[in-house]
Protein backbone atom coordinates (compact mmCIF):
# COMPACT_ATOMS: atom_id res chain seq x y z
CA UNK A 1 0.00 0.00 0.00
CA UNK A 2 2.93 2.26 -0.67
CA UNK A 3 3.55 4.32 2.39
CA UNK A 4 0.40 3.95 4.25
CA UNK A 5 0.52 2.25 7.56
CA UNK A 6 -2.97 1.22 7.77
CA UNK A 7 -4.93 -1.60 7.04
CA UNK A 8 -7.65 -1.05 4.09
CA UNK A 9 -11.15 -0.86 5.14
CA UNK A 10 -14.25 -1.45 3.55
CA UNK A 11 -15.48 0.94 0.63
CA UNK A 12 -17.73 1.14 -1.82
CA UNK A 13 -19.96 4.05 -3.72
CA UNK A 14 -23.53 4.45 -2.85
CA UNK A 15 -24.77 2.79 -5.53
CA UNK A 16 -26.66 0.33 -4.28
CA UNK A 17 -29.39 -1.96 -5.60
CA UNK A 18 -31.74 -3.06 -3.22
CA UNK A 19 -34.02 -6.02 -3.13
CA UNK A 20 -37.70 -4.72 -3.28
CA UNK A 21 -39.64 -4.57 0.35
CA UNK A 22 -43.05 -3.53 -1.07
CA UNK A 23 -45.55 -6.74 -1.40
CA UNK A 24 -46.98 -6.79 -4.46
CA UNK A 25 -50.22 -8.55 -3.26
CA UNK A 26 -51.93 -11.38 -1.26
CA UNK A 27 -51.65 -14.75 -2.85
CA UNK A 28 -54.26 -17.32 -1.92
CA UNK A 29 -51.37 -20.05 -0.95
CA UNK A 30 -47.77 -20.00 -0.87
CA UNK A 31 -46.19 -20.58 -4.19
CA UNK A 32 -43.76 -24.10 -3.33
CA UNK A 33 -41.25 -24.40 -6.21
CA UNK A 34 -37.73 -23.74 -5.31
CA UNK A 35 -36.69 -22.45 -8.75
CA UNK A 36 -38.77 -18.84 -8.89
CA UNK A 37 -36.63 -15.40 -9.01
CA UNK A 38 -38.13 -13.86 -6.00
CA UNK A 39 -37.27 -10.84 -3.50
CA UNK A 40 -38.73 -9.86 -0.09
CA UNK A 41 -42.28 -9.15 -0.05
CA UNK A 42 -43.13 -10.93 -3.17
CA UNK A 43 -44.99 -12.92 -0.82
CA UNK A 44 -47.50 -11.84 1.66
CA UNK A 45 -50.20 -13.87 3.49
CA UNK A 46 -52.14 -11.91 6.05
CA UNK A 47 -48.67 -10.19 6.69
CA UNK A 48 -46.56 -12.97 7.44
CA UNK A 49 -43.62 -13.42 4.55
CA UNK A 50 -43.45 -16.66 2.89
CA UNK A 51 -40.04 -16.71 1.42
CA UNK A 52 -39.06 -19.85 -0.64
CA UNK A 53 -36.02 -18.91 -2.50
CA UNK A 54 -33.41 -21.16 -3.52
CA UNK A 55 -30.10 -20.75 -1.40
CA UNK A 56 -28.42 -18.62 -4.38
CA UNK A 57 -31.43 -16.20 -4.54
CA UNK A 58 -31.05 -15.62 -1.10
CA UNK A 59 -27.80 -14.23 -1.48
CA UNK A 60 -27.61 -10.14 -1.10
CA UNK A 61 -25.42 -10.55 -4.63
CA UNK A 62 -27.93 -13.00 -6.84
CA UNK A 63 -28.17 -10.94 -10.20
CA UNK A 64 -25.19 -8.61 -9.25
CA UNK A 65 -21.11 -9.14 -9.45
CA UNK A 66 -17.73 -8.13 -9.00
CA UNK A 67 -14.71 -7.84 -11.29
CA UNK A 68 -11.27 -9.97 -10.27
CA UNK A 69 -9.50 -8.88 -12.65
CA UNK A 70 -6.06 -7.96 -11.45
CA UNK A 71 -6.40 -4.13 -12.54
CA UNK A 72 -9.41 -3.48 -14.90
CA UNK A 73 -11.94 -5.58 -17.19
CA UNK A 74 -13.26 -3.69 -20.47
CA UNK A 75 -16.97 -3.38 -20.72
CA UNK A 76 -17.25 -3.67 -24.26
CA UNK A 77 -20.31 -2.96 -27.10
CA UNK A 78 -20.92 -6.56 -28.57
CA UNK A 79 -19.68 -10.23 -26.66
CA UNK A 80 -16.23 -10.24 -28.41
CA UNK A 81 -12.61 -9.02 -27.62
CA UNK A 82 -12.56 -6.81 -30.92
CA UNK A 83 -15.91 -5.12 -29.85
CA UNK A 84 -15.48 -1.33 -28.62
CA UNK A 85 -14.60 -0.33 -25.20
CA UNK A 86 -17.18 1.41 -23.53
CA UNK A 87 -15.66 1.40 -19.83
CA UNK A 88 -13.95 -0.15 -17.31
CA UNK A 89 -14.91 -1.93 -14.56
CA UNK A 90 -11.70 -1.76 -12.12
CA UNK A 91 -10.51 -4.59 -9.32
CA UNK A 92 -13.53 -5.13 -7.12
CA UNK A 93 -16.07 -2.82 -9.12
CA UNK A 94 -19.84 -4.09 -9.25
CA UNK A 95 -22.08 -4.27 -11.42
CA UNK A 96 -26.15 -5.57 -12.46
CA UNK A 97 -26.09 -9.04 -14.65
CA UNK A 98 -28.75 -8.40 -17.29
CA UNK A 99 -27.96 -11.14 -19.00
CA UNK A 100 -25.90 -14.59 -18.12
CA UNK A 101 -23.55 -16.09 -20.49
CA UNK A 102 -20.84 -19.35 -20.18
CA UNK A 103 -18.43 -16.38 -21.94
CA UNK A 104 -19.83 -13.14 -22.13
CA UNK A 105 -22.05 -11.38 -19.75
CA UNK A 106 -24.29 -8.59 -19.99
CA UNK A 107 -23.94 -5.69 -17.08
CA UNK A 108 -24.45 -2.47 -16.07
CA UNK A 109 -22.61 -1.11 -13.75
CA UNK A 110 -23.03 2.94 -13.53
CA UNK A 111 -23.52 4.41 -16.86
CA UNK A 112 -22.02 2.36 -18.80
CA UNK A 113 -24.31 -1.47 -20.27
CA UNK A 114 -22.17 -3.86 -22.14
CA UNK A 115 -20.34 -7.08 -21.68
CA UNK A 116 -17.28 -8.69 -19.90
CA UNK A 117 -15.66 -11.61 -20.29
CA UNK A 118 -16.83 -14.34 -17.55
CA UNK A 119 -13.52 -15.23 -16.86
CA UNK A 120 -12.68 -11.91 -14.88
CA UNK A 121 -15.81 -11.57 -12.90
CA UNK A 122 -17.67 -13.41 -10.39
CA UNK A 123 -21.40 -13.61 -9.74
CA UNK A 124 -24.08 -14.23 -7.40
CA UNK A 125 -22.56 -16.93 -4.35
CA UNK A 126 -19.20 -16.39 -5.59
CA UNK A 127 -19.29 -12.75 -5.59
CA UNK A 128 -20.70 -13.17 -2.08
CA UNK A 129 -17.55 -15.13 -1.35
CA UNK A 130 -15.06 -12.80 -2.80
CA UNK A 131 -16.46 -9.63 -1.30
CA UNK A 132 -15.88 -11.36 1.92
CA UNK A 133 -12.41 -11.22 1.24
CA UNK A 134 -11.79 -7.50 -0.54
CA UNK A 135 -12.69 -4.30 0.91
CA UNK A 136 -14.26 -3.48 -2.85
CA UNK A 137 -17.85 -4.26 -1.85
CA UNK A 138 -20.23 -4.81 0.86
CA UNK A 139 -23.74 -6.26 1.97
CA UNK A 140 -26.23 -4.18 4.46
CA UNK A 141 -29.57 -4.18 5.68
CA UNK A 142 -31.30 -0.70 5.61
CA UNK A 143 -34.47 -0.68 8.15
CA UNK A 144 -37.82 0.40 6.84
CA UNK A 145 -39.89 0.28 10.46
CA UNK A 146 -40.27 3.17 12.68
CA UNK A 147 -38.44 0.43 14.89
CA UNK A 148 -37.15 -2.73 14.48
CA UNK A 149 -36.09 -5.46 17.20
CA UNK A 150 -33.25 -7.53 16.26
CA UNK A 151 -33.67 -11.21 18.11
CA UNK A 152 -30.94 -13.77 19.07
CA UNK A 153 -32.42 -16.56 17.31
CA UNK A 154 -34.79 -16.59 14.03
CA UNK A 155 -37.76 -17.13 16.36
CA UNK A 156 -40.54 -14.33 17.22
CA UNK A 157 -39.78 -15.96 20.91
CA UNK A 158 -36.36 -15.31 21.25
CA UNK A 159 -34.79 -12.92 23.46
CA UNK A 160 -34.05 -9.34 21.98
CA UNK A 161 -30.47 -8.30 22.23
CA UNK A 162 -30.97 -4.97 20.25
CA UNK A 163 -33.62 -2.26 19.31
CA UNK A 164 -32.60 -0.06 16.06
CA UNK A 165 -34.42 2.98 14.53
CA UNK A 166 -35.68 3.60 10.91
CA UNK A 167 -32.97 4.42 8.25
CA UNK A 168 -30.32 2.17 10.20
CA UNK A 169 -27.64 0.71 8.36
CA UNK A 170 -26.99 -2.98 9.51
CA UNK A 171 -24.46 -5.44 8.27
CA UNK A 172 -25.61 -8.48 6.40
CA UNK A 173 -24.27 -11.51 7.76
CA UNK A 174 -26.69 -13.96 6.05
CA UNK A 175 -29.89 -14.45 4.31
CA UNK A 176 -31.34 -17.84 5.56
CA UNK A 177 -33.29 -19.44 2.46
CA UNK A 178 -36.47 -20.40 2.59
CA UNK A 179 -36.81 -18.09 5.62
CA UNK A 180 -38.56 -14.76 6.65
CA UNK A 181 -35.13 -14.00 8.66
CA UNK A 182 -31.88 -12.57 7.93
CA UNK A 183 -29.36 -12.44 9.55
CA UNK A 184 -26.90 -9.00 10.80
CA UNK A 185 -24.59 -7.44 12.70
CA UNK A 186 -24.69 -4.24 14.32
CA UNK A 187 -22.15 -2.23 17.13
CA UNK A 188 -20.90 -5.89 17.83
CA UNK A 189 -24.27 -7.48 17.99
CA UNK A 190 -25.46 -10.09 15.68
CA UNK A 191 -28.84 -11.71 15.55
CA UNK A 192 -31.99 -12.07 13.44
CA UNK A 193 -34.46 -9.33 11.71
CA UNK A 194 -37.72 -10.12 9.67
CA UNK A 195 -37.47 -9.69 5.81
CA UNK A 196 -40.07 -7.15 5.53
CA UNK A 197 -38.22 -5.06 7.96
CA UNK A 198 -35.26 -4.28 6.18
CA UNK A 199 -34.12 -3.55 2.78
CA UNK A 200 -30.98 -5.46 1.88
CA UNK A 201 -28.71 -4.50 -1.05
CA UNK A 202 -24.97 -4.16 -1.80
CA UNK A 203 -22.54 -1.06 -1.57
CA UNK A 204 -19.96 -1.56 -4.78
CA UNK A 205 -17.73 0.64 -6.43
CA UNK A 206 -19.24 1.40 -9.92
CA UNK A 207 -17.86 0.99 -13.62
CA UNK A 208 -16.06 3.92 -15.28
CA UNK A 209 -17.27 4.75 -18.78
CA UNK A 210 -14.36 5.66 -21.70
CA UNK A 211 -16.24 9.52 -21.50
CA UNK A 212 -16.22 9.67 -17.81
CA UNK A 213 -12.39 8.48 -17.63
CA UNK A 214 -11.65 11.31 -20.11
CA UNK A 215 -13.36 13.68 -18.19
CA UNK A 216 -11.31 13.15 -15.24
CA UNK A 217 -7.73 12.42 -17.22
CA UNK A 218 -8.73 16.09 -18.64
CA UNK A 219 -9.39 17.73 -15.18
CA UNK A 220 -6.04 16.62 -13.62
CA UNK A 221 -4.35 17.43 -16.89
CA UNK A 222 -6.17 20.69 -16.03
CA UNK A 223 -4.87 21.13 -12.63
CA UNK A 224 -1.22 20.17 -13.53
CA UNK A 225 -0.95 22.70 -15.92
CA UNK A 226 -2.19 25.57 -13.72
CA UNK A 227 0.27 24.23 -11.19
CA UNK A 228 3.17 24.82 -13.81
CA UNK A 229 1.86 27.78 -14.67
CA UNK A 230 1.74 29.41 -10.74
CA UNK A 231 5.27 27.80 -10.66
CA UNK A 232 6.72 29.45 -13.81
CA UNK A 233 4.64 33.21 -12.66
CA UNK A 234 6.88 32.49 -9.84
CA UNK A 235 9.91 32.21 -11.62
CA UNK A 236 9.13 35.40 -14.19
CA UNK A 237 9.18 37.64 -11.24
CA UNK A 238 13.15 37.00 -10.74
CA UNK A 239 13.63 38.59 -14.47
CA UNK A 240 13.74 42.02 -13.70
CA UNK A 241 17.16 41.56 -11.62
CA UNK A 242 18.47 38.64 -14.57
CA UNK A 243 18.08 41.65 -17.21
CA UNK A 244 19.90 44.44 -15.28
CA UNK A 245 22.83 42.04 -15.56
CA UNK A 246 22.33 40.82 -19.07
CA UNK A 247 22.13 45.02 -19.87
CA UNK A 248 25.76 44.79 -18.24
CA UNK A 249 27.22 42.38 -20.33
CA UNK A 250 25.81 43.94 -23.55
CA UNK A 251 28.59 47.11 -23.07
CA UNK A 252 31.19 44.53 -23.86
CA UNK A 253 29.10 43.17 -26.98
CA UNK A 254 31.15 45.80 -29.33
CA UNK A 255 34.60 44.61 -28.88
CA UNK A 256 33.31 41.09 -28.76
CA UNK A 257 31.43 41.43 -31.96
CA UNK A 258 34.50 41.91 -33.75
CA UNK A 259 35.18 38.16 -33.75
CA UNK A 260 31.71 37.01 -34.58
CA UNK A 261 32.66 36.69 -38.58
CA UNK A 262 35.76 34.07 -37.06
CA UNK A 263 32.96 32.08 -34.99
CA UNK A 264 30.01 32.06 -38.17
CA UNK A 265 32.08 30.41 -40.26
CA UNK A 266 32.04 27.17 -38.06
CA UNK A 267 28.26 27.31 -37.90
CA UNK A 268 27.81 25.20 -41.20
CA UNK A 269 30.04 22.41 -39.83
CA UNK A 270 27.70 22.26 -36.61
CA UNK A 271 24.46 22.15 -38.26
CA UNK A 272 25.76 18.84 -40.13
CA UNK A 273 25.21 17.32 -36.40
CA UNK A 274 21.66 18.45 -35.79
CA UNK A 275 20.05 15.40 -37.05
CA UNK A 276 21.74 13.34 -34.63
CA UNK A 277 19.06 15.66 -32.07
CA UNK A 278 15.99 14.66 -33.87
CA UNK A 279 13.43 11.72 -32.67
CA UNK A 280 14.23 8.03 -32.49
CA UNK A 281 11.54 5.36 -33.55
CA UNK A 282 11.33 2.92 -30.35
CA UNK A 283 9.00 -0.18 -31.54
CA UNK A 284 7.04 2.54 -34.08
CA UNK A 285 6.51 5.11 -31.39
CA UNK A 286 8.75 8.35 -31.87
CA UNK A 287 10.27 9.00 -28.23
CA UNK A 288 12.47 11.92 -27.75
CA UNK A 289 15.25 10.95 -26.12
CA UNK A 290 15.69 13.28 -22.74
CA UNK A 291 17.21 12.86 -19.05
CA UNK A 292 15.76 14.59 -16.14
CA UNK A 293 13.91 14.32 -13.12
CA UNK A 294 9.98 14.86 -12.52
CA UNK A 295 7.69 15.05 -9.87
CA UNK A 296 3.95 13.60 -10.18
CA UNK A 297 0.92 15.31 -9.53
CA UNK A 298 -1.09 12.69 -8.34
CA UNK A 299 -1.11 9.17 -7.41
CA UNK A 300 -0.25 7.44 -10.47
CA UNK A 301 -0.30 4.07 -12.11
CA UNK A 302 3.12 2.60 -14.34
CA UNK A 303 2.42 0.71 -17.08
CA UNK A 304 4.64 -1.47 -19.54
CA UNK A 305 3.32 0.47 -22.32
CA UNK A 306 2.94 3.95 -23.06
CA UNK A 307 -1.02 2.97 -23.26
CA UNK A 308 -3.80 2.67 -20.74
CA UNK A 309 -4.83 -0.35 -21.29
CA UNK A 310 -1.16 -1.61 -20.43
CA UNK A 311 -0.52 -3.86 -17.49
CA UNK A 312 0.15 -1.99 -14.51
CA UNK A 313 3.83 -2.98 -13.45
CA UNK A 314 3.45 -0.49 -10.25
CA UNK A 315 2.23 3.08 -8.98
CA UNK A 316 3.87 6.00 -7.64
CA UNK A 317 2.23 8.52 -4.78
CA UNK A 318 1.51 12.12 -5.47
CA UNK A 319 4.91 14.47 -4.91
CA UNK A 320 6.99 11.13 -6.18
CA UNK A 321 10.56 11.81 -7.85
CA UNK A 322 11.42 9.70 -10.92
CA UNK A 323 13.95 10.43 -13.69
CA UNK A 324 12.14 10.60 -17.10
CA UNK A 325 14.38 8.97 -19.77
CA UNK A 326 12.05 9.99 -22.62
CA UNK A 327 8.95 11.93 -23.69
CA UNK A 328 6.47 10.09 -26.32
CA UNK A 329 4.34 11.09 -28.95
CA UNK A 330 1.37 10.11 -27.84
CA UNK A 331 1.58 11.90 -24.32
CA UNK A 332 3.02 9.84 -22.39
CA UNK A 333 6.77 9.71 -20.74
CA UNK A 334 9.15 6.81 -20.71
CA UNK A 335 10.66 6.46 -16.93
CA UNK A 336 13.24 4.76 -15.37
CA UNK A 337 11.23 2.66 -12.74
CA UNK A 338 13.53 0.60 -10.22
CA UNK A 339 15.56 -0.26 -12.89
CA UNK A 340 13.60 -1.07 -15.90
CA UNK A 341 11.90 1.22 -18.76
CA UNK A 342 8.10 1.98 -17.99
CA UNK A 343 5.52 4.46 -18.65
CA UNK A 344 3.69 7.48 -16.89
CA UNK A 345 0.96 9.83 -19.13
CA UNK A 346 2.68 12.84 -19.22
CA UNK A 347 0.12 14.95 -17.61
CA UNK A 348 0.72 13.31 -14.22
CA UNK A 349 4.23 14.43 -14.35
CA UNK A 350 5.98 18.01 -13.88
CA UNK A 351 9.27 19.35 -13.66
CA UNK A 352 8.76 21.85 -10.79
CA UNK A 353 9.67 20.28 -7.34
CA UNK A 354 6.67 20.27 -5.48
CA UNK A 355 6.28 22.70 -2.29
CA UNK A 356 6.01 21.07 1.32
CA UNK A 357 3.74 23.05 2.72
CA UNK A 358 3.31 22.66 6.99
CA UNK A 359 -0.79 21.66 7.48
CA UNK A 360 -2.62 23.77 9.41
CA UNK A 361 -5.39 22.73 11.91
CA UNK A 362 -8.70 23.91 13.13
CA UNK A 363 -8.96 23.86 17.06
CA UNK A 364 -12.44 26.09 17.46
CA UNK A 365 -14.00 23.28 18.73
CA UNK A 366 -11.48 21.03 20.44
CA UNK A 367 -12.56 21.76 23.40
CA UNK A 368 -16.49 21.90 24.20
CA UNK A 369 -19.42 20.05 22.13
CA UNK A 370 -20.46 16.85 20.77
CA UNK A 371 -17.50 16.56 18.66
CA UNK A 372 -15.47 16.88 21.37
CA UNK A 373 -17.51 14.34 23.45
CA UNK A 374 -17.05 12.31 20.88
CA UNK A 375 -13.17 12.47 20.75
CA UNK A 376 -13.61 12.05 24.81
CA UNK A 377 -15.42 8.82 24.60
CA UNK A 378 -13.44 7.33 21.35
CA UNK A 379 -10.29 7.69 23.32
CA UNK A 380 -11.55 5.12 25.83
CA UNK A 381 -11.16 2.28 23.56
CA UNK A 382 -7.51 3.20 22.54
CA UNK A 383 -5.42 -0.32 22.37
CA UNK A 384 -8.54 -2.33 21.57
CA UNK A 385 -7.95 -4.77 18.26
CA UNK A 386 -8.55 -4.05 14.72
CA UNK A 387 -10.88 -6.65 13.02
CA UNK A 388 -11.69 -6.58 9.61
CA UNK A 389 -15.40 -6.28 8.82
CA UNK A 390 -15.79 -5.87 13.05
CA UNK A 391 -17.81 -2.81 14.48
CA UNK A 392 -17.39 -4.02 18.19
CA UNK A 393 -15.38 -0.73 20.05
CA UNK A 394 -14.13 -3.76 22.95
CA UNK A 395 -14.65 -6.96 20.84
CA UNK A 396 -12.73 -5.30 17.47
CA UNK A 397 -13.61 -3.32 14.82
CA UNK A 398 -12.13 -1.93 11.36
CA UNK A 399 -12.02 1.54 10.49
CA UNK A 400 -14.99 2.29 9.11
CA UNK A 401 -16.88 0.21 12.04
CA UNK A 402 -14.79 2.57 14.61
CA UNK A 403 -16.37 5.50 13.30
CA UNK A 404 -19.71 4.15 13.16
CA UNK A 405 -20.04 2.76 16.50
CA UNK A 406 -18.51 5.79 18.15
CA UNK A 407 -21.03 7.64 16.37
CA UNK A 408 -24.29 5.32 16.95
CA UNK A 409 -23.63 5.58 20.67
CA UNK A 410 -24.43 9.50 20.25
CA UNK A 411 -27.82 8.88 18.23
CA UNK A 412 -26.48 9.23 14.86
CA UNK A 413 -26.64 6.19 12.13
CA UNK A 414 -24.22 7.11 9.10
CA UNK A 415 -24.02 4.04 6.56
CA UNK A 416 -20.98 0.96 7.41
CA UNK A 417 -18.60 1.58 4.78
CA UNK A 418 -15.60 4.27 4.11
CA UNK A 419 -16.99 5.67 0.79
CA UNK A 420 -20.67 5.34 1.81
CA UNK A 421 -19.55 7.46 4.90
CA UNK A 422 -18.04 9.87 2.74
CA UNK A 423 -20.87 10.40 0.50
CA UNK A 424 -22.97 10.79 3.31
CA UNK A 425 -22.17 13.78 5.13
CA UNK A 426 -21.32 17.61 4.03
CA UNK A 427 -17.87 17.91 2.11
CA UNK A 428 -15.84 19.95 4.01
CA UNK A 429 -11.57 21.48 3.34
CA UNK A 430 -9.49 18.86 5.45
CA UNK A 431 -8.43 22.57 6.82
CA UNK A 432 -11.26 23.31 7.93
CA UNK A 433 -11.93 20.14 10.09
CA UNK A 434 -13.07 20.48 13.66
CA UNK A 435 -13.26 17.76 16.79
CA UNK A 436 -15.73 14.63 15.73
CA UNK A 437 -15.48 15.32 11.35
CA UNK A 438 -14.66 12.39 10.06
CA UNK A 439 -11.07 12.35 7.81
CA UNK A 440 -10.70 10.24 4.98
CA UNK A 441 -7.75 8.93 3.06
CA UNK A 442 -6.72 7.99 -0.42
CA UNK A 443 -4.63 5.58 -1.93
CA UNK A 444 -4.25 5.61 -6.03
CA UNK A 445 -7.82 7.59 -6.61
CA UNK A 446 -9.73 5.24 -3.94
CA UNK A 447 -10.76 5.94 -0.18
CA UNK A 448 -9.23 3.19 1.85
CA UNK A 449 -9.28 4.74 5.15
CA UNK A 450 -11.33 6.52 7.69
CA UNK A 451 -10.68 8.07 11.12
CA UNK A 452 -12.07 10.59 14.01
CA UNK A 453 -10.33 13.70 14.19
CA UNK A 454 -9.54 15.44 17.35
CA UNK A 455 -9.76 18.90 16.63
CA UNK A 456 -5.88 18.94 18.04
CA UNK A 457 -3.97 17.89 15.04
CA UNK A 458 -4.33 14.19 15.67
CA UNK A 459 -7.29 11.50 14.75
CA UNK A 460 -8.48 8.17 16.98
CA UNK A 461 -8.45 5.64 14.23
CA UNK A 462 -8.64 1.61 14.26
CA UNK A 463 -5.41 1.23 12.17
CA UNK A 464 -3.96 -2.26 11.37
CA UNK A 465 -4.38 -5.71 13.13
CA UNK A 466 -0.42 -4.97 14.74
CA UNK A 467 -1.47 -1.68 16.10
CA UNK A 468 -5.36 -1.77 16.85
CA UNK A 469 -7.04 1.62 17.74
CA UNK A 470 -4.48 3.84 18.33
CA UNK A 471 -4.30 8.00 18.21
CA UNK A 472 -1.77 9.75 15.66
CA UNK A 473 -1.13 12.61 13.77
CA UNK A 474 -3.46 13.09 11.28
CA UNK A 475 -0.77 12.48 8.94
CA UNK A 476 0.43 9.07 9.72
CA UNK A 477 0.65 7.12 6.81
CA UNK A 478 -0.51 10.22 4.35
CA UNK A 479 -1.90 13.39 4.64
CA UNK A 480 -6.34 13.55 4.95
CA UNK A 481 -7.80 13.52 1.01
CA UNK A 482 -10.95 14.98 2.37
CA UNK A 483 -12.86 16.12 5.33
CA UNK A 484 -16.80 15.28 5.92
CA UNK A 485 -19.01 17.01 8.72
CA UNK A 486 -22.24 14.84 10.13
CA UNK A 487 -22.63 17.06 13.27
CA UNK A 488 -23.99 20.80 12.57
Amino acid sequence: MGKFKFAPCAFGLAAAVVFSANPVGVHAAPVTTTKMEVSYGDLDIQGKIIYTATEEVASPFYKKGISTAEDCVMIRKEPNAESEAVGKLYSGAGFEVVEDGKEWIRIQSGSCEGYVSAQYVVTGKDAEKAARNTDSASSYAKVIEASVEIKAQASDDAEVVATVENDAVLDVIEVLPESEWTKVQTNGIEGYVKNHTVEVGVDYAAAVSIEEEAEREAAESKAAEETVKETETAEETKAPEEETEASTEETKAPAEETEAPVEETEAPVEETEAPAEDPVVEDSLYIEDTNETVWTTDAVNVRAEADASSARVGGLDKNSSITRTGVCENGWSRVDYNGTSAYIHSDYLTTSEPVQEEPSYDNSSSNSGVGQQMVSFARQFIGNPYVYGGTSLTNGADCSGFVQSIYSNFGYSIPRTATTQYAFGRKIAVEEAQAGDLLFYSYYGEIEHVALYTGEGTIVHASTEETGIIETPMDYGGYPSHAVRIIE
